[in-house]
């Protein structure tokens, strides 16, 4: 009942911080005082290619979750900008960035998304989600516990979760996207 009512709670802050921002003309931009203190849950996915990956291997790294599906027209959006950071910190050893393929609708998704990699010529290392016990896609979406995709969590490098960004505003700028994400990265990283 705790653990309900803590992320109720956290739901309750996030709508009201987007909302905030939204009037603002703003989803991404959130106050530092504002920062997460929660433990991200752990995990043990694949990557698209077979491979292992857990939370862990990124233990000691700043890391960028990205929580996305090939259907998502906001995910998609929001790549140009996101590719763009990734590139900023492609040489810095201490920030890493994940993307976890989530409720995706059809069964040949691990084809998608290497086309739309190929196509797009994004970098992004992709994992996918596993099926929870109702048969969909999502048992580590569920864990984070979020409305929707695209969301993206900020994990500091003693795997706290610092921030949260849900959706993608399509009026922002891509220097507004990146100077955004740029600075939670860096306000991660002095916690």
């Amino acid at each position: 009942m705790k653990t309900s009512l803590k992320y109720i709670k956290l739901f309750i802050a996030a709508l009201f911080l987007i909302t905030t921002a939204a009037a603002k003309g703003n989803y991404m931009k959130m106050p530092v005082d504002s920062m997460l203190n929660d433990k991200a849950p752990d995990f043990v996915l694949k990557d698209i290619n077979g491979k292992t990956v857990s939370l862990a291997d990124y233990k000691g790294k700043v890391l960028v979750l990205d929580f996305w599906a090939t259907w998502c027209v906001p995910c998609r959006e929001s790549f140009p900008a996101t590719q763009k950071v990734l590139n900023k910190y492609k040489d810095d050893p201490t920030v890493s960035f994940l993307f976890i393929d989530t409720r995706e609708k059809t069964d040949n998704y691990i084809d998608l998304i290497k086309k739309f990699l190929d196509e797009n010529h994004y970098t992004f290392k992709v994992i996918l989600d596993e099926k929870g016990p109702d048969g969909i896609q999502n048992k580590i979406y569920k864990q984070y516990v979020m409305p929707g995709i695209p969301t993206k969590f900020i994990i500091d490098k003693n795997g706290v979760i610092r921030f949260k960004v849900i959706g993608f505003n399509p009026n922002l700028t891509e220097d507004d996207v990146i100077k955004e994400l740029s600075g939670m990265i860096a306000t991660a990283r002095k916690s």
